[in-house]
């Protein structure tokens, strides 16, 4: 539109890369060429659009490559969390019935042992399983209490340790101290 207001007060057309510029050669088309010939004023805002274009499309080149690379990113990893759930899905299911048919053997195995009772069989291997888990969740649990409180133990001992040999005394230090000036 100011171009166009431009054109009309002037009686000009409106100026295009492509034309003459006031030097009489065609637009510079690198910083050097500009140097070297061309003296107009008009002639550097020429090419410092052209420039600020070139930059415009260079960074805009530069973000869709960005964003392609983090869609590709982004569709591995949903790739592979897919995998990964199958993978799980298709291996809990073996396990569940390996499992099935090991209870199912051992059921079968001691309804034999009580002279054709099933049921009697399914009862105690039931009773024996839950028992089995039952113990194994305990002991499991007990060992990371008792590691944690190791752990726990090991590190404040070793704070304490350093605190003794930076300070002279550690913080168990200062309140038997105190405890003992207020008795």
């Amino acid at each position: 539109m100011i171009a166009d207001q431009h054109s009309q007060a002037t009686g000009r057309m409106p100026h295009k890369p492509e034309q003459q510029f006031a030097t009489g050669s065609s637009a510079p088309k690198t910083t050097a060429e500009f140097e070297e010939g061309a003296t107009s004023p008009l002639d550097g805002l020429q090419l410092l659009l052209k420039q600020f274009r070139e930059l415009k499309e260079y960074f805009s080149h530069f973000v869709a490559a960005k964003t392609d690379s983090m869609k590709l990113l982004l569709g591995s990893a949903v790739l592979r969390l897919a995998l990964a759930a199958l993978g799980f899905v298709v291996l809990s299911g073996f396990l569940v019935s390996a499992g099935w048919l090991v209870l199912d053997g051992v059921a079968g195995g001691l309804g034999e042992l009580f002279n054709g009772r099933l049921w009697l069989g399914n009862l105690l291997t039931g009773i024996l399983f839950l028992t089995g888990l039952g113990l194994g969740m305990y002991f499991a649990v007990a060992k990371c209490k008792r590691t944690f409180l190791e752990r726990t133990v090991t590190k404040y001992e070793t704070r304490q340790a350093r605190q003794q040999s930076e300070f002279g005394r550690s913080a168990s230090k200062r309140t038997e101290d105190a405890v003992t000036e207020r008795v």
